[in-house]
């Protein structure tokens, strides 16, 4: 679920909404010039930095120099630093080395690729531009560009069949000005609104259990104002689209009263299919996930173990994705057995189920694994009092007090009892007690705190406390994440005995809630129950379904069994591969077996002298011959024995059985978790599915409430979901019932 505003909030579940927008913007970039694109030359200063110009990067690292109406003293500029060896500059971009207004400057872009058609540039220069310049191209055409007067500079201009680009600079917006650039992108972005879109559907689907993987399919049709969009037309648009340009899209909506629109990014995706007409065209983009369809290959059999986080991070790798969220909860658990070979999108998807996470991908086109399930936390205090049980706390159920002479505390009504004069007879069933008592002003000399502990990291939407006899007049919640601090959030009003707070608390995995004060002095903290917020605070409610929800009573499941894979080594050595080959002397091939294999040797001619083994795994070997000819090549080694074991979790007297095979489950603590989790997936058995009003700020996975005449309050996870847009809002929902195994 997205972060929105209470203003938001409100006026989407209002009988009569406000007006939606919606925003797409994507790049007509040619690829394979950006990706290879070099500057050439060398007449910058000593402080530029010519590479990374093709990336993205921002313009607010500069170094202030005595050039022209230039250097700002507001502390938003660096100080330069003199010339030394290390080399060891800010990232400023582009600096030419003479001032333009004295000589010109020139400036030679080499694209590496062969002769290439480039729709328009979009140039970075920063707040000194250049008025006056000319684009040439290598085939000697020529834009003239006179009295530019943007920073951020673009044409549409088409530089036809060029292998570079050559800029001649001669005039700058201020006079005695080098010329710098922060970013340059060979083609030119486009942005279009409401005008222009005539009808757009945003689906996205995720696997609660890790089932398939991930899925986003977005579809715009946008008006095909002036054949800007027609094939044939040889300027048009849709030419210069190429598969995989990113395109991002936003959804917005005005608030009430103040008329201001609040806007929510919906994706990050990529180009994939496009087709146009005379009054339309129709662009579809996908997730990332779909072009991770090379086959990963490199698995192997660890005896000593190999965490899930390293093991994904190699998948990233693979992929030659830099950019991912990995759940650190996944570096407490680890796997003997190797990768299967399966394409890289389905191995990141068995990791994550193996885990009990879900493999996603964010609205920023960031790929993550993340948990999926409600953690377990340990409550933990820096003092109690002896008679205190800081453990208890997780308890709803009611807890004894100890009277005490603490000011205003101690009731006369027999409800509570004299502390005994042994403490170890101290056995009432109690709360937390903090050791820490305040002064006459209600302040600690050493502040209590409580620490709750996550197994992983989980986000709220609240929390609530029961306090005792004694409230504090002060909280502070410091949340933090794999060591990182998230948030920190104060409370010094309105704090009763039963206290709810409502607060979007943010990923975390670990929570302080520190009382800095007592609203009686002579006080201790005194908490008798304390639990998050539910993990939602959206309700999906009748009204905000346009059709009555359609039920889907699933088969009824009997037991869940999750296999758990034991490799050992076999005693028999075999032939793997066994084929008459020609080689050369140098050649270099990569065989590939079916079955997970260790100690291979490989002959050529009947000789291991005449081939060296490259490298190996358990799926592969790669080999380089020694010697010519055609001779038998064979590949000789030994195939694993894999045992299975079962963990078992029983959910009715009768049904279907589910065997779910994960590969990578090596001991039967991860195969029973995982037996439990599915368990509760399947033992609720029901689905929803209905027509909604668009609520672009709900994401697949995300757990909400859904109104219902016979459940109330009931949990339901949406892992399908739609958007439409055709100058409002519209959308559907395929839901599943959220029920707990115990609570059937």
């Amino acid at each position: 679920m997205q972060k929105v505003s209470k203003e938001y909030k409100i006026s989407m579940k209002d009988s009569l909404r406000e007006r939606s927008f919606m925003m797409i913007s994507f790049g007509l970039i040619n690829q394979d010039a950006q990706a290879n694109a070099t500057v050439e030359g060398d007449n910058f200063t000593y402080y530029s930095k010519q590479t990374g110009l093709f990336g993205q990067r921002k313009d607010d690292t500069v170094y202030g120099t005595f050039e022209q109406d230039f250097t700002r003293v507001d502390g938003s500029m660096y100080f330069l630093p003199r010339q030394n060896n290390s080399n060891a500059y800010y990232d400023t971009g582009l600096i030419g080395k003479p001032l333009v207004s004295e000589s010109g400057y020139e400036l030679l872009i080499e694209f590496n690729v062969v002769a290439t058609d480039v729709k328009g540039l979009t140039i970075n220069f920063g707040e000194v531009y250049p008025v006056d310049f000319d684009i040439i191209s290598s085939k000697g055409q020529v834009i003239e560009i006179r009295d530019n007067d943007m920073s951020n500079f673009t044409t549409e201009e088409v530089l036809m069949q060029t292998t570079s680009v050559w800029f001649k600079f001669y005039r700058m917006k201020n006079p005695y000005s080098r010329l710098r650039i922060y970013s340059i992108q060979l083609g030119i972005g486009l942005v279009y609104y409401n005008e222009d879109i005539m009808d757009s559907q945003l689906s996205s689907y995720i696997s609660p259990i890790g089932d398939d993987v991930p899925q986003i399919d977005f579809m715009v049709k946008l008006k095909n104002y002036d054949s800007y969009f027609n094939v044939d037309n040889p300027n048009s648009a849709i030419n210069f689209l190429e598969t995989g340009q990113e395109m991002y899209v936003w959804y917005g909506y005005m608030l009430p009263e103040s008329k201001t629109v609040e806007w929510l990014q919906g994706a990050k995706l990529w180009c994939s299919e496009w087709e146009s007409d005379d009054y339309s065209a129709t662009i579809k983009c996908q997730d990332m996930f779909r072009s991770l369809d090379e086959e990963y290959f490199k698995g192997v059999y660890r005896p000593e173990g190999i965490s899930y986080f390293d093991l994904a991070t190699m998948i990233f790798a693979d992929a030659g994705i830099e950019e991912y969220y990995i759940d650190p909860y996944t570096k407490k658990l680890s796997t003997k057995n190797p990768m299967p070979r399966v394409r890289l999108k389905e191995a990141l998807q068995i990791i994550a189920n193996a885990c009990r996470c879900t493999l996603s991908q964010n609205r920023y086109g960031k790929p993550q694994i993340k948990s999926n399930f409600a953690p377990e936390y340990v409550i933990t205090c820096n003092g109690e009092m002896p008679h205190s049980n800081v453990k208890n706390i997780k308890s709803e159920e009611p807890k004894d007090e100890y009277a005490s002479f603490a000011h205003n505390y101690t009731t006369v009504t027999a409800e509570m009892y004299h502390v005994p004069e042994d403490m170890k007879q101290a056995n009432r069933y109690t709360g937390y007690t903090s050791a820490q008592q305040s002064d006459i002003n209600g302040v600690f000399e050493e502040n209590p705190i409580l620490t709750i502990t996550q197994e992983t990291a989980c986000m709220y939407y609240g929390l609530r406390l029961i306090f005792g006899q004694t409230l504090p007049a002060g909280i502070i919640f410091r949340t933090f994440n794999d060591g990182a601090k998230v948030d920190e959030y104060e409370v010094t009003t309105d704090i009763s005995k039963d206290f709810t707070v409502y607060h979007d608390f943010d990923d975390f995995d670990v929570m302080e809630i520190e009382f800095t004060k007592t609203q009686e002095p002579f006080n201790r903290i005194v908490v008798n129950y304390f639990t998050f917020g539910d993990i939602t605070d959206f309700t999906m409610e009748r009204k905000d379904m346009m059709s009555s929800p359609k039920a889907i009573k699933q088969e009824l499941i009997k037991s869940v069994q999750v296999p758990c894979y034991s490799y050992q080594k076999g005693t028999q050595e075999e032939t793997l591969v066994s084929e008459e080959t020609e080689a050369n002397v140098g050649d270099i091939q990569t065989y590939y077996f079916g079955d997970p294999t260790y100690d291979c040797k490989a002959t050529f001619n009947g000789s291991e002298a005449n081939v060296r083994v490259l490298e190996r795994g358990d799926y592969y070997v790669t080999v380089e011959f020694l010697m010519a000819g055609n001779y038998q090549f064979e590949v000789i080694g030994h195939r694993y024995n894999i045992v299975e074991k079962y963990a078992v979790k029983e959910l009715n007297s009768r049904g279907k059985t589910i065997k779910w095979e994960n590969p990578l489950v090596s001991d039967m603590v991860t195969a029973q978790n995982l037996a439990d989790w599915l368990g509760d997936y399947y033992n609720a058995g029901i689905e929803y599915e209905y027509n909604t009003r668009g609520n672009p700020e709900i994401d697949v996975n995300d757990v909400v409430y859904q109104e219902n005449a016979y459940h109330p309050g009931m949990k339901v996870n949406i892992y399908r979901h739609v958007v439409n847009f055709k100058q409002s809002l519209s959308g559907s929902v395929i839901a599943r019932r959220v029920v707990s195994a115990e609570s059937q």
